[in-house]
């Protein structure tokens, strides 16, 4: 790790080399700041426009060596309007019902959260988070977070971790019960915060990194008034 630049307040590092998380044998690179200061949290809208993520307190971007494959995606929830098959989703989980927390965490939210895991994402070193790992993922000084709670008949079935911004809402991190994959929930997830977003005022929603070709993205690439970033500017993403 490697302190690199001083910038908006922040000091940024490089990450050494790691395995590629997306992508089989291929290695990634980051650059990264951490925000541990609440006064400086203003800025995380200008670097999620530049194509950074939050991870727990940390605020990252790809600069992988000779591969610039991941491209960050957002919806403009403005101009979004829902396909066919995205309004048969909404028809098939009218019975779920969302309850906003601020960031309150639970037993119950950490249990769904390493079943989805354990059907999702075997190979994943999240697997190996502990509740108080999981705590951490809403810990990050001066941003808006909060958890939305999904239920069917009284039983929580997913939840979203999302950040939210002056102008957007981000989508940190969602899981669900595997008996919902066949209402193709976490689409549903998606659909119900662009729908939030536009209510209270937000342009955007963003979903994080899209790798064309990867399976496990492929759900991102589905939503009209999509948007990706290429050389450091936004470009309309079509179907």
């Amino acid at each position: 790790m490697n302190k690199i630049i001083n910038k908006y307040d922040h000091n940024f590092y490089l990450s050494n080399e790691e395995p590629c998380s997306y992508i089989g044998n291929k290695k990634e690179k980051k650059i990264f700041t951490i925000m541990n200061d609440s006064r400086n949290s203003n800025q995380y809208e200008t670097l999620i426009e530049h194509g950074f993520r939050r991870s727990h307190n940390i605020l990252y971007s790809q600069v992988c060596d000779k591969c610039n494959l991941c491209k960050s995606l957002r919806i403009n929830c403005v101009n979004f309007k829902p396909s066919k098959s995205q309004k048969r989703i909404l028809n098939k989980n009218q019975n779920i019902y969302r309850k906003k927390l601020s960031t309150k965490t639970s037993l119950e939210q950490f249990k769904l959260f390493k079943e989805y895991l354990e059907f999702k994402h075997q190979e994943s070193e999240m697997n190996e988070m502990n509740y108080s790992d999981y705590r951490k993922m809403l810990d990050a000084p001066g941003i808006n977070t909060h958890i939305y709670e999904y239920y069917f008949n009284q039983e929580l079935v997913a939840c979203v971790i999302s950040d939210f911004l002056d102008n957007s809402v981000s989508m940190v991190y969602s899981f669900y019960s595997k008996q919902f994959l066949k209402f193709s929930i976490g689409k549903y997830m998606i659909l119900d915060h662009l729908n939030l977003a536009k209510k209270i005022n937000k342009k955007y929603v963003y979903l994080g990194y899209w790798v064309e070709g990867c399976e496990k993205m492929d759900y991102k690439s589905k939503f009209n008034s999509s948007e990706i970033l290429i050389n450091s500017t936004w470009k309309d993403y079509l179907i």
